[in-house]
């Protein structure tokens, strides 16, 4: 039995609607760059980006499911399927995303991982921080530069 468990629902990511324009410059950019491959008789690379482009659109126009999260002694559960043990993590952070959410990093002991990225309502941030910082050390939030493009693309 858990000594302690923490348990939100939040998001499956941080949703940023996007505009017809948005869809249209997207589709600028992979026009000019299929037409670059074709110039280039690269076609394997026009192939690629037309399969790129129409992911771009379907999953840009994805809303997040809500997912139910959970921290307890052991790690942390990401709808009661996928459980990553505190072992795995070697520090976290915390940086806010919007008025009513804010995003937690789980950095793996393994460099070559990308951090676990968490949102967490803000009204439950100081209950999980209190519970994290017993389990794992705190680090400031240094953005990398997916983090800048994903935010300038609006992913």
């Amino acid at each position: 039995m858990a000594e302690f468990q923490i348990v939100w629902d939040a998001p499956e990511f941080e949703y940023r609607p996007k505009s017809v324009s948005w869809y249209w410059v997207s589709i600028i950019i992979a026009a000019g760059i299929v037409a670059f491959a074709v110039w280039t008789q690269n076609f394997l690379l026009g192939f690629f980006i037309v399969v790129a482009e129409i992911l771009m659109i379907v999953w840009g126009n994805r809303e997040p499911r809500i997912i139910e999260f959970a921290i307890d002694e052991h790690g942390l559960i990401i709808d009661g399927r996928k459980f990553h043990a505190f072992k795995e993590f070697d520090t976290w952070s915390a940086e806010a995303a919007t008025e009513h959410l804010t995003e937690i990093f789980f950095y793996f002991r393994s460099k070559v991982r990308p951090p676990l990225k968490v949102l967490v309502p803000t009204d439950r941030l100081d209950a999980v921080r209190t519970n994290l910082k017993a389990m794992l050390k705190e680090v400031e939030h240094e953005p990398s530069v997916l983090d800048a493009i994903e935010k300038i693309l609006g992913f």
